[in-house]
């Protein structure tokens, strides 16, 4: 993985094993991770935690998830969208991800009936869950994770802020009590999901959390929530 220059690799203990923390900032790089990690433990169930679902149509056929790293990195890179939202049926259609539990805070039910269950352009067939938070995770949810054999967990850190009520061209980042909140509801059994993560991604996006700055004090805040409060690691 070192050769993907603007990734940074974290390690640390998930779950009581040593396991991978990739940090980035475009969403749309997630694929070729999600692949790569895919080729040691084999198809993964996604669970991705965003302000948006991110379930767009790709434009481009997706390279199988056993292409060689330079080539997934090429058809992220080039052929998903700039958009950052078509990189998960991506992943389904390249055989990396098999089955996915989305929780998105533009949750909207009416939309979502196509993914129940989802059907790739190759015929194959992926089971989906949707919630707008972990504390409304319903059944469904909870079965597919419980089903899961390896999870790769996915947050987009745009996921911790919100448009402002008065100037709607302003975005509101969290502070560590409401990321913490959203995080670590009491009736999220994370004991129950983290031994089976194989892997982390964690998408910055700065320009979907306010800028450079505004983006760079909400990651110090959900890093101390994430890593020191929820996997009980030093913050990196």
């Amino acid at each position: 993985m070192l050769a993907l220059a603007d990734v940074h690799r974290i390690t640390c203990p998930i779950g009581g094993t040593e396991r991978d923390v990739f940090v980035f900032d475009h969403h749309r790089t997630a694929f070729t991770l999600w692949a790569h990690v895919a080729q040691t433990h084999g198809p993964l169930t996604l669970l991705t935690l965003d302000r948006h679902m991110d379930l767009e149509t790709p434009q481009a056929r997706a390279v199988p998830y056993t292409s060689p790293l330079d080539e997934l990195d090429r058809f992220a890179r080039h052929r998903l969208a700039t958009r950052n939202d078509d990189h998960i049926l991506a992943a389904l259609e390249s055989g990396a991800i098999s089955s996915a539990a989305i929780i998105a805070r533009s949750h909207q039910p009416g939309e979502l009936s196509r993914f129940l269950p989802f059907t790739d352009p190759l015929g194959k067939r992926h089971e989906f869950a949707f919630a707008p938070t972990l504390e409304r995770a319903g059944a469904d949810v909870r079965a597919l994770l419980e089903a899961a054999s390896g999870i790769v967990l996915d947050l987009d850190l745009d996921c911790f802020t919100t448009r402002s009520d008065g100037h709607l061209d302003e975005t509101v980042c969290w502070d560590k009590t409401h990321i913490d909140d959203f995080l670590r509801p009491p009736d999220f059994d994370w004991a129950r999901v983290l031994p089976k993560v194989r892997a982390v991604t964690l998408a910055r996006e700065p320009y979907h959390c306010g800028g450079f700055s505004r983006g760079a004090r909400l990651w110090v805040d959900f890093a101390e929530v994430f890593f020191e409060r929820l996997l009980g690691v030093p913050a990196p």
